[in-house]
């Protein structure tokens, strides 16, 4: 019985432990969901606030405007532009002398002074031709002198045969004449005579003879006379054709001279070549450019040494075809360079190139430039050294300084009156868009001058290009951002005032 109760009693322990087993493990349950729970709720407010923030956000951000002070620019129209130093006049040397080089006396980047030794070349075959040439031309002149007096001396004879031949031929004429003019005379007195014979009925027999005679003899001086004519006039003509034929001679002697001349020429630019063979600087400056080595073979005309005169500078720049037509000689221009850093360089344009593919090069050929227009900016820096970049900003047009807005900020209302938003502060720290009446003037660049109207230097101008922002509009601290720190207080007190 002991052991049955004992066996109860452990059994029913066992039943009661199991049932106080059972009694706990809801509660711990019902703990475990309580700790979920709050959990849950108190993810759920952090995502609410979150979702809440957010959104505030969104709209604050939805809302925000860029605000900026109203300031006066430099509103003149001008042209940026990029371009190199170069010296204000460039020289090429070259030498007439096709000779081996012996000596080359100067490097890039050397400065040099007129007169300084640049370039010497081998003289010895040029002095050699020159030599040669002397001879030949002295040989000539001695053949020329010669032959031309021998053919003067033929022009001189044939002139003198000419005169004789026809002074005889005159001559035979004169004779001639003479016998026409005396038989004439004869004649007419003869019959003169025979005439009063008969007029005294006396016999004219005698003189009747002698007329016959006489006319005989007129006739054959006649012929005689019309012959010496004939004579005298081919005598004249032969004559003609030699003295003609000496003076031709006379003349090709003078066109001997002229080769001659030819070669006195030769020796001239022999002499020139000798010259050039010791080539100095024709001006000072600075050496940009040696082309040539010592024992290269130089080739008449081309360039061997390039010289700047960095006494004065400029400026080469290129200028794109939409610019060229409103760059114009005079215009002020300003300059800077890395070298120079923020400082700005005066200068004058002095020469615009309006040929497409061609730009200044100094020595007053041409070269290529990126859009093929060009303009030379005289400087007054003389520090700066020819090659260096700089950039050039000429000005088109100076308006001076204006007050201004961007362009595309101002709006329209229905009457065609222009205006723009600015931002005032409220009391609260808050600001409204208010409407700003203005006049506007011309429009350079980005900007627009304002002539006239309700604005004012310093005012908040509200930048919404997209015309967002409506008059009236209210915006908080917070949608409220600038480049620069927005015064609200200054704000206030300039609308105060």
């Amino acid at each position: 019985m002991e052991d049955n109760n004992v066996k109860e009693k452990k059994h029913f322990f066992h039943k009661k432990e199991k049932k106080t087993e059972v009694a706990e493990v809801p509660k711990k349950k019902k703990k475990v969901w309580l700790i979920v729970l709050v959990i849950a709720a108190i993810v759920i407010v952090l995502i609410g606030s979150a979702v809440k923030n957010m959104t505030s956000q969104i709209e604050t951000a939805a809302n925000m405007v860029e605000v900026e002070p109203v300031e006066k620019r430099d509103l003149s129209d001008s042209v940026s532009l990029k371009g190199t130093i170069a010296g204000q006049s460039k020289t090429n040397v070259m030498s007439l002398a096709a000779a081996e080089i012996t000596a080359v006396n100067v490097q890039v980047g050397d400065i040099v002074k007129e007169g300084d030794p640049l370039v010497t070349l081998d003289q010895k075959d040029i002095e050699k031709q020159i030599a040669e040439l002397k001879t030949n031309i002295s040989n000539a002149n001695a053949i020329a002198a010669n032959d031309a007096a021998q053919k003067q001396e033929s022009l001189v004879q044939n002139k003198q045969d000419q005169q004789d031949s026809l002074e005889a031929a005159q001559k035979a004429i004169d004779e001639a004449q003479s016998d026409v003019d005396k038989y004439k005379k004869k004649v007419a007195e003869c019959g003169d005579y025979i005439y009063y014979l008969k007029n005294n009925h006396e016999d004219t027999s005698e003189y009747d003879a002698k007329l016959e005679g006489f006319k005989s003899s007129l006739e054959a001086a006649q012929k005689a006379l019309d012959t010496a004519n004939d004579n005298y006039a081919s005598v004249l003509k032969s004559t003609d054709r030699s003295v003609a034929s000496a003076q031709n001679t006379v003349d090709m002697q003078k066109y001997q001279a002229s080769t001659t001349t030819e070669s006195k020429d030769q020796l001239e630019q022999l002499q020139k070549q000798l010259a050039d063979c010791t080539l100095s600087a024709p001006i000072g400056g600075v050496v940009t450019a040696v082309n040539v080595s010592v024992g290269d073979k130089n080739t008449a005309g081309t360039t061997m040494i390039t010289i700047e005169d960095t006494s004065s500078l400029k400026v080469i720049v290129n200028v794109e075809e939409a610019d060229i037509l409103k760059i114009q000689e005079g215009m002020p221009a300003t300059v800077s360079t890395d070298a120079t850093g923020d400082e700005e360089i005066k200068g004058t344009v002095t020469r615009v190139v309006r040929v497409k593919n061609q730009s200044t090069n100094t020595n007053g050929t041409d070269t290529n430039t990126s859009s093929g227009y060009s303009a030379e900016i005289t400087i007054d820096n003389t520090e700066l050294l020819v090659g260096m970049s700089a950039k050039a900003k000429i000005v088109i047009k100076d308006r001076g300084t204006q007050l201004a807005v961007p362009y595309d900020l101002i709006r329209q209302d229905d009457n065609g009156d222009s205006y723009v938003l600015a931002a005032e502060a409220n009391e609260d720290g808050t600001a409204t868009a208010v409407r700003k009446n203005i006049k506007v003037g011309e429009e350079v660049d980005y900007y627009t001058e304002v002539t006239g109207g309700d604005l004012k230097e310093g005012d908040q101008l509200i930048y919404d290009n997209t015309f967002s922002v409506t008059e009236g509009q209210v915006f908080t601290p917070e949608q409220i951002y600038s480049n620069q720190a927005l015064d609200t207080e200054g704000m206030m007190s300039t609308e105060a005032e």
